[in-house]
């Protein structure tokens, strides 16, 4: 059995597991696999990848399965694999995972899912209740937690490093839906992607990680929102930029933006949390960085080596030293670790609760905070979570 030396105790790397969608022809499934093998404590086995035959095949090849464990759809691939797989990764389009999920709950596998869960908070509710009644594992990937300065943040908070919080920022612009070619032609994103469903697109592609970050680093949950959307791309008549003020359930003031009509942003997820005593900001694109205000009007540049961080200087994050930097895909494999600690322990029968994770019960509670958001902008007035 091979094994891994992560942090301060070895874990176990044969977590066998099957991708649903994931193909090469996906925006995401080579990051999946890429982060999966970071650490080694997982292979992948199995899978369906495309409904396209010829992708499915190829994409099995490209990730090293054997081509008689590449399935045409998913009955035949859970009826084949449900007693050879430790989990199974839901990486195809979000509008299918609630049927997905629930298929691969009745096979009795453990499920890992791309975010967003569903396509509406009550579906995500029924996930949540099976997994808690049923006893079901279901984790969901917010890659961007991964990052150790993120995770930084939310251990200064805790402490009480910036003293009062006094307002968050939160926002994730992007430019995917205005940005031309050079050529001139228009964006052309996924099929899926050009279509709003019960929550728009692009609150379901951006808006849920904006969500997630705030309240992941704050330990703090939305309370009410007032949103407004609007649409001013290039892609039909989406819904392409939301802002939003609100408040978390200790009174904090919140502050929220996520659009695809940026130009000039590619992907600027970036945090500001305002203290009483200090300020921190981070920046997605920049993540090994953190900028720190202080009290008395000193501003730093905060790194893994710095003396402030604890989290952060973690063996587990120092894959390589600091100064050479490290990206989305170790970020990505960072949640891995964690999930595959809560795997393990759901396989031998023990509680988890891991800080780092977020489970069917936390993103249905990021849903509804959507839900809410886009309730807000029709009827133009504050809306209450429900909870």
């Amino acid at each position: 059995m091979r094994m891994s030396y992560l942090g301060k105790r070895e874990v176990n790397i044969t977590m066998k597991v099957g991708f649903i969608g994931g193909g090469l022809d996906s925006a995401i499934g080579s990051a999946h696999f890429a982060a999966i093998n970071i650490d080694r404590k997982y292979s992948l086995d199995a899978g369906m990848f495309s409904i396209d035959e010829s992708i499915n095949f190829s994409s099995g090849e490209f990730y090293g399965v054997d081509k008689n464990r590449v399935y045409a759809n998913i009955s035949d691939f859970l009826s084949a694999e449900q007693n050879n797989l430790d989990a199974v990764l839901v990486l195809s389009p979000t509008p299918l995972h609630f049927e997905h999920i629930n298929h691969i709950f009745d096979a009795g596998i453990p499920v890992i899912s791309e975010k967003a869960l569903c396509t509406n908070g009550k579906d995500a509710e029924v996930l949540a209740r099976r997994a808690t009644s049923e006893n079901k594992f279901l984790s969901v990937t917010f890659t961007y937690t991964g990052y150790p300065m993120v995770r930084e943040i939310k251990r200064m908070i805790s402490d009480g490093i910036l003293g009062d919080v006094l307002s968050v920022h939160v926002e994730m612009p992007q430019e995917s839906f205005i940005r031309s070619s050079t050529s001139g032609t228009k964006p052309q994103p996924q099929a899926w992607r050009q279509l709003d469903y019960e929550i728009p697109s692009v609150t379901l592609d951006l808006g849920s990680h904006v969500i997630n970050l705030l309240e992941f680093i704050t330990g703090n949950q939305v309370a009410r929102v007032s949103g407004i959307a609007s649409h001013a791309g290039d892609v039909s008549a989406l819904v392409d930029n939301v802002l939003a003020i609100g408040e978390l359930h200790n009174g904090t003031p919140i502050s929220l933006n996520w659009n695809k009509v940026s130009l000039g942003k590619r992907n600027g997820l970036a945090c500001t949390i305002y203290g009483s005593n200090g300020s921190i900001s981070w920046e997605q694109e920049n993540p090994e960085y953190l900028r720190y205000g202080a009290k008395d009007g000193a501003i730093q540049i905060i790194d893994r080596s710095h003396a402030m961080v604890k989290v952060a200087a973690e063996r587990r994050y120092q894959r390589f030293k600091v100064g050479h930097p490290a990206g989305y895909i170790e970020a990505f494999a960072n949640l891995y670790h964690d999930i595959a600690e809560d795997l393990t322990s759901f396989k031998a029968g023990r509680k988890f609760d891991n800080p780092y994770t977020h489970s069917a019960a936390d993103s249905a509670d990021g849903l509804r905070v959507l839900e809410a958001l886009h309730e807000s902008a029709a009827k133009k007035e504050w809306i209450e979570i429900r909870r």
